[in-house]
């Protein structure tokens, strides 16, 4: 009985986790993607996240600022970004 009373409680807590994570990236505004770094690619400064509202990954230009900044970092991160006529989304900021 104790075990399906902590399953219970762990597959709560992590429909709670995840809907708040789904609900991110439409709360934060226009402009914002919210997600888990994925990689940098320092060579094309450029560097990807898995959005957390889509769960698809989502590659972002940025300058070296920006590409260095994210060097060693794993985690969760917010950026704000301008899309350019061609649908390139180029990062104009990054929140940890």
């Amino acid at each position: 009985m104790y075990k399906k009373s902590l399953l219970s409680g762990v597959l709560l807590a992590g429909a709670l986790f995840t809907s708040g994570a789904v609900l991110a990236c439409e709360s934060m505004g226009p402009s914002t993607h919210m997600g888990q770094l994925m990689s940098v690619d320092a060579t094309k400064h450029t560097f990807t996240i898995r959005d957390a509202e889509s769960r698809s990954p989502i590659t972002f230009a940025a300058t070296q600022e920006i590409i260095t900044g994210l060097k060693g970092f794993a985690g969760s991160l917010m950026v704000n970004y301008e899309e350019n006529d061609n649908g390139s989304l180029n990062a104009v900021g990054v929140t940890f």
